[in-house]
């Protein structure tokens, strides 16, 4: 998985990315955000990360832009200015959108920002628009557990 500093450029979220990021994180905590540039609610929830990750760094979250891939430098200017630049990024590869979407889950229609919760490899939550920090603290007690248990 492609994990960058400063300046880089999100790398190609393509119809067989989502299994790559699971077979790495195979027993893994991770959350996945989908967002977009053009979604104000995606762009309202990037604070909450911030502040969330700037908390919790060691947590693995992983931000999948849907936008065309020729927004690169956009996508990078906006982590950046969010103090994101050092968590994973990807970017859609448009040409193949709705497979894409299919591969990640059926049952989302595209609607952002959406956001996925895993515990131990496994998905325990699908939320549809704004997170709320009561999310992200209600995952992370789950994630402490998870740990203790193992």
């Amino acid at each position: 998985m492609c994990s960058f500093g400063t300046g880089a450029m999100p790398a190609s979220f393509d119809q067989g990315s989502y299994q790559q990021i699971l077979q790495q994180k195979q027993q893994g905590s991770f959350i996945m955000v989908l967002w977009s540039l053009d979604c104000p609610p995606c762009m309202e929830e990037l604070p909450l990360l911030t502040a969330f990750h700037k908390q919790n760094p060691a947590v693995d979250i992983i931000m999948v832009s849907t936008d065309e891939p020729s927004r690169g430098e956009e996508i990078v200017g906006v982590m950046k200015q969010n103090r994101l630049l050092d968590i994973s990024h990807w970017v859609f590869e448009t040409s193949q959108e709705q497979r894409i979407r299919y591969s990640i889950d059926p049952q989302w229609y595209g609607e952002l920002p959406r956001s996925y919760f895993y515990l131990a490899g496994k998905r325990v939550a699908a939320i549809s628009g704004r997170l709320k920090k009561t999310d992200l603290d209600k995952w992370l007690e789950a994630s402490s557990k998870e740990k203790a248990k193992s």
